[in-house]
């Protein structure tokens, strides 16, 4: 008799530590779905992580413009993942071009489709000069990278690809400080521009 009551109380003791584990296994599945996912041809990107400003960007300095530049990139990674260009016009509201491209980049999600690829790495960012010029503005040098990308409708079929440049390119970003925060003003492809030393 002692011994089925000792038996009885160890199966409820595992049965309480199976329960236990289950429902510890059943919380962490939301969690899994939080993970990040990039994008497929089957599906969009999904749980994107929202690019972070840092103290460096607000610095009236050549480092302060290149942590700006990086976050410009990064803020275009995220539209190009999302289709939410909003953080992009919010740093670059004077760029053209920018906004040009932050229009193409809605237009694919707005229809339904997505982007696969096409992630912009600025490899460095080089100041032209140590000061601004009378207008507040000051340009560097950015050797520069993008992933092949390919673009699909909402039915998932290609209408767009980019193949991968192995080699880069550079490109000279102009940016403009002003109430302790950069502005894009341009971003020109200038594959001849040097580095300077």
């Amino acid at each position: 008799m002692k011994k089925l009551m000792m038996s009885g109380a160890v199966l409820t003791v595992a049965a309480v530590a199976l329960v236990g584990c289950g429902s510890e296994a059943a919380s962490e599945k939301p969690e899994a779905s939080n993970k990040p996912m990039s994008a497929t041809t089957d599906a969009p990107a999904q749980n994107v992580r929202t690019p972070e400003k840092n103290d460096r960007m607000a610095e009236d300095t050549a480092q302060g413009l290149a942590s700006f530049t990086y976050y410009y990139f990064d803020t275009k990674n995220y539209a190009i993942q999302t289709g939410d260009a909003d953080l992009m016009r919010e740093v670059a509201a004077d760029c053209a071009s920018c906004l040009a491209e932050a229009d193409d980049i809605e237009a694919v999600y707005a229809d339904g489709g997505w982007i696969v690829g096409g992630q912009p790495k600025a490899l460095n960012v080089v100041a032209l000069d140590e000061a601004k010029n009378d207008k507040g503005n000051l340009s560097a040098v950015v050797p520069y990278m993008e992933d092949g990308s390919t673009t699909l409708d909402k039915d998932g079929k290609t209408v767009d690809t980019k193949k991968w440049d192995s080699d880069g390119t550079t490109l000279t970003v102009t940016a403009n400080y002003a109430d302790g925060a950069w502005s894009m003003v341009s971003v020109k492809e200038t594959p001849d521009a040097g580095i300077p030393q």
